[in-house]
């Protein structure tokens, strides 16, 4: 049986196939190839995993990391161990501010709060915090501090603990670990339990997490393979009886649905 391939090699080996590869840059082709086995999942690199992945001598591999070095994209963390450079943290910003998808979230953030009568919204995920980017107000006068821009932590209310759950665990625990003040212990193991329920359900409820006597529901928009953001509707509970919760369950989940597909087209 052919054993599954690491994902950020196989992404790596697929990058190394164009339809059309541009003639007199090879060297900088095999620097952008290492440069791209960095991931969520294996940040950080040695040279023998550069020597496993591609067909190079040993100098070779020290003259593409030495490259990648002088350009401030990686550094050396520990003896032959490297890591990607905090000026990659500024790709990274540049990259999530191009994805913007508030044009294709409004119609169906407007459709979710005409089925359900109360508001909607879209959120994503910006470094270690979620923002508002749409919202599609109900006629009920409710205050919520989500509001388009606000950047909101991730460890409480229903649209932004579905970002946060999505986390692979070592980012999540580096997360919890830098929280000020730390969570206690109880806390901190209920929030766990409750994430792992999130990002397997692909749903998530919160009541009064992030406004008083406020209750939302969330549920995650995928496309292109990653986590774009998270619906969410939210209302006062006290308006809310048990059919009317359902009913907006299933609005935040296929309007997650609309979206993703609407991304995809686009």
């Amino acid at each position: 049986m052919m054993e599954p391939m690491d994902s950020s090699r196989a992404r790596t080996e697929e990058s190394s196939v164009p339809a059309a590869r541009t003639k007199g840059v090879e060297s900088a082709r095999r620097a952008l190839q290492i440069l791209l086995q960095f991931s969520e999942g294996r940040p950080e690199l040695t040279v023998d995993q550069i020597l496993e992945a591609h067909a190079i001598s040993v100098p070779s591999a020290y003259r593409y990391v030495a490259l990648l070095r002088e350009m401030n994209l990686i550094e050396e963390r520990g003896r032959g161990v490297f890591t990607l450079s905090p000026q990659v943290v500024r790709l990274a910003r540049a990259a999530e501010a191009s994805f913007d998808y508030r044009v294709e979230a409004q119609p169906i953030l407007d459709r979710m709060r005409e089925r359900t009568g109360e508001s909607a919204l879209y959120v994503r995920r910006v470094n270690d915090a979620a923002v508002c980017l749409s919202i599609s107000e109900s006629e009920h006068a409710i205050g919520l501090s989500f509001q388009p821009g606000a950047l909101m932590p991730l460890h409480g209310g229903a649209a932004a603990k579905v970002l946060l759950a999505d986390y692979p665990e070592p980012k999540r625990t580096q997360y919890l670990d830098r929280l000020s003040p730390p969570l206690s212990r109880s806390a901190r193991r209920a929030l766990e339990a409750d994430l792992d329920r999130i990002r397997a359900a692909e749903y998530s409820e919160s009541t009064g997490e992030v406004d008083q006597g406020v209750w939302a529901a969330a549920a995650p928009v995928r496309a292109h393979g990653a986590l774009v953001g998270a619906v969410t509707v939210a209302a006062p509970a006290y308006r809310l009886d048990a059919e009317h919760r359902r009913e907006i369950a299933a609005a935040v989940i296929q309007g997650a649905s609309e979206l993703a597909r609407a991304i995809a087209r686009g």
